[in-house]
């Protein structure tokens, strides 16, 4: 829920050139600010039958963070000013909000003799859990795409999703000047891309200074722990693809697995059996999607598949961090089927894709988007229920119990067109149990 503060400050003639503080407080995960001000911008007189002009009036804004860092300053030339990680006002930062007091700065330029009231209304905005879907594997001129990153954000943005993340092939050079917009964000980031496979690594402008053409085990390694050191998350990238498969070991350390990779295909279907089988062994990994875009087309389109991820705000460090979290799904069209599910971690707090429930407590299910013939599958490490939509579904809603399981994700079959075996449409991540 927004929070509403007032806050009124009267200045007399006498406090004229100053600067005075105006505290307000900011709660943890908040995603914008707000600030709206007023007062009378002159004070005209009147003798008999003539108006007689005014005195100036002028009252200055800044806002300074609970460190003490400048938000930003617009002097006097706006009323209402926002802040946020997702774009701000003009003369103010777009970075995220840090929880404690923030001071509103009143510049008292110019006050009449009579003194001036000035009347502020701050508006606190939460982040709150929703849905935001994008592509994680995006190429662009930068190495072998015919879109320039603005091109391949312009086509996102008439399609209605929510982030990039661009993947160059072992190429960094335009990620320190990704364009900006208030509608998309767009990640940073570069496709490691070796003779023995590919890896994205995601989120950071320059994952690796060293070269990529490395010749061993331990140089790949190497490589890997750097890409770490410098906040990337590491994702091998379509590891059964018959072209390009990946020929490294596995036992090399990375955070993700793309197991979709543009259309479906026998080998993204191994890469998920391949997962299915890490996830029975007990292992948490998250795993992504992508369309590894290049170029329009058929096959390849952007966002096809498209990564669905679950995350309190649209900024940055929110979706790299529900990746890492493996906080949603992925589903063959942005448009596609949606799936949600509600548990109960072991502190009592709510939990769904990529978190850890109290095993034998209930979970929640929930499918929305469905179409007559749709195939759901529950999976766990110890068995798998499938259920077929009949004619008119449009939802799932299903609470169940797995006293037994270490996980729980769904996957969903449908036609693609007439005539069409099923295949794969959507795919997601796991609640795990304990």
């Amino acid at each position: 829920m927004k929070k509403k503060i007032q806050l009124q400050l009267f200045l007399d003639k006498s406090r004229e050139r100053e600067y005075i503080r105006l505290p307000f407080s900011v709660d943890a995960d908040t995603e914008s600010i707000s600030i709206r001000y007023r007062y009378p911008s002159s004070f005209a007189g009147q003798d008999g039958p003539f108006v007689i002009e005014g005195e100036p009036c002028t009252i200055d804004l800044a806002v300074m963070m609970p460190d003490g860092r400048m938000a930003g300053s617009s002097g006097s030339d706006r009323s209402s000013i926002l802040i946020s990680p997702l774009g701000s006002s003009a003369g103010f930062q777009s970075c995220e909000l840090p929880e404690g007091t923030w001071h509103i700065i009143a510049g008292a330029y110019h006050i009449p003799a009579n003194g001036v009231a000035v009347e502020y209304e701050v508006e606190v905005t939460p982040k709150e859990r929703r849905l935001f879907r994008g592509d994680t594997h995006v190429h662009t001129t930068a190495s072998d795409g015919i879109l320039e990153a603005g091109e391949a954000a312009l086509l996102a943005r008439r399609m209605g999703l929510d982030f990039l993340i661009f993947t160059d092939h072992n190429n960094s050079a335009q990620n320190d000047r990704l364009p900006f917009y208030e509608d998309i964000t767009l990640i940073p980031g570069t496709e490691w891309t070796h003779y023995k496979g590919h890896a994205g690594f995601l989120g950071t402008e320059q994952a690796f200074s060293t070269p990529f053409f490395t010749a061993s085990l331990e140089e790949t390694r190497a490589l890997f722990m750097e890409a770490e050191e410098n906040g990337a998350f590491r994702v091998i990238n379509h590891p059964f693809c018959p072209l390009v498969p990946w020929e490294w070991d596995f036992s090399l350390p990375f955070d993700g697995l793309e197991v979709w990779n543009g259309v479906m295909s026998e080998r993204n279907e191994k890469a998920a059996f391949w997962w299915h089988q890490q996830l029975c062994s007990g292992r948490k990994l998250p795993v992504t999607g992508g369309s590894d875009y290049h170029r329009p087309g058929l096959l390849g389109s952007l966002a096809m598949p498209c990564q669905c991820l679950y995350a309190p705000s649209r900024s940055r460090a929110d979706l790299l961090k529900a990746l890492r979290q493996g906080s949603g799904y992925v589903s063959y069209l942005p448009s596609g089927p949606q799936a949600d599910f509600a548990a109960i971690s072991p502190k009592g707090l709510p939990a769904s894709f990529g978190d850890v429930a109290v095993r034998g407590e209930y979970t929640d299910i929930q499918l929305t988007g469905l179409c007559q013939g749709d195939e759901i599958r529950l999976i766990t490490d110890t068995a798998a229920e499938s259920l077929i939509a009949p004619s008119g579904a449009c939802e799932l809603k299903l609470r169940r119990r797995f006293p037994d399981a270490l996980f729980l994700r769904l996957e969903l079959y449908r036609s693609y067109a007439p005539g069409l075996p099923p295949m794969k449409a959507l795919l997601t991540n796991p609640v795990y149990y304990q």
